[in-house]
């Protein structure tokens, strides 16, 4: 039998040394790509969890540091009062919007701003256009209130009350009557738009303590559509500016986080000068609704207020014992 010639044999070995080499350097190329891939994994799965946890912290909010959503009446004794659908559309926490136009009565107690420009002293705390400016009476009291404080720590403020109750257009806040417009009075005489900066700011950040809330803040514009209207206050009273300021809500967004919370489940809620009241949702059942009214021993309704959302419910604010 013959022998292979070593030319062949060094040629088969040669061959053989390169195709180990070749799967030697397939094995080191797989073997990287698989690590890549589980640090791509970690990474995917680090990555979701801190979703998870960006998610979860997204739906922690102050709210849990200032309401408390508790069966705070279950232990009450209650009543069934009734009232119509027209209170739908009445009181200080109607929504008036180009989506929700006002249908109410007109407002029989607007009046003019005139006498609400001054303090106790007659100080005048602000300019108003002129006296045919006009709003309700409990929103006059309120600015007027909040104002004189303005003016006791900074002096006159050069704003002027422009607009207020303008029955003309009733897919706009100043139909309820509840609102005023204020603008700078600049010192070449010319007016622009409030923008609560610099000292200003004092106005948004305490307003809620006289019961307003700045209507229609720019941050909140996706919510409310409206922009340009810095200036309009909103008289809303109390707990419910408190809890609006407090946890960075507009009129649309607490009016939709009330309808969580009826009788059963009513929103217990101490305001900063220690009152404590009770806020609860029912929704509309028509031409009239029976509504549960807490009672105290004697059967007589704690006291309450009721104000309609202005499409389908009823928002009722129980003062509680303090």
């Amino acid at each position: 039998m013959s022998k292979t010639p070593l030319y062949k044999r060094l040629k088969y070995q040669n061959i053989f040394f390169v195709l180990v080499l070749v799967a030697f350097v397939v094995f080191l190329v797989l073997l990287i790509k698989s690590s890549d891939n589980d640090s791509s994994s970690s990474s995917v799965a680090d990555s979701s969890s801190a979703d998870v946890q960006d998610n979860s912290n997204a739906g922690d909010s102050s709210l849990t540091e200032s309401l408390t959503s508790q069966s705070v009446l279950g232990k009450i004794e209650y009543k069934y009062m009734k009232f119509s659908e027209s209170a739908v559309h009445e009181g200080e926490l109607i929504l008036v919007s180009p989506n929700y136009a006002f249908s109410g009565q007109a407002p029989q107690d607007c009046i003019s701003t005139y006498d609400y420009m001054y303090n106790s002293n007659r100080d005048k705390l602000f300019s108003i256009r002129n006296s045919e400016v006009k709003a309700k009476s409990i929103t006059l009291t309120a600015v007027n209130q909040m104002m004189s404080d303005f003016y006791n720590l900074y002096g006159q403020a050069a704003l002027v009350l422009m607009n207020g109750y303008n029955p003309n257009d009733k897919t706009m806040e100043a139909a309820t009557g509840y609102s005023v417009e204020f603008f700078y009075h600049n010192s070449d005489g010319t007016y622009s738009v409030f923008n609560p900066l610099g000292t200003y700011a004092w106005i948004s950040d305490n307003a809620y303590k006289y019961g307003l809330i700045m209507r229609y803040p720019d941050e909140k514009f996706s919510v409310t559509g409206i922009s340009g209207s810095t200036g309009v206050i909103r008289y809303v009273g109390q707990p419910h500016a408190q809890i609006m300021y407090k946890n960075n809500m507009c009129l649309e967004e607490y009016l939709d986080f009330i309808k969580g919370h009826t009788y059963d489940n009513a929103i217990a809620y101490t305001t900063d000068d220690g009152k404590n009241y009770a806020v609860y949702y029912a929704a509309s059942e028509g031409d009239e609704t029976n509504i549960k009214i807490p009672t105290d021993s004697d059967g007589d309704a704690y006291k309450f207020s009721i104000s309609g959302n202005n499409s389908d419910g009823y928002i009722i604010t129980v003062k509680l014992p303090d």
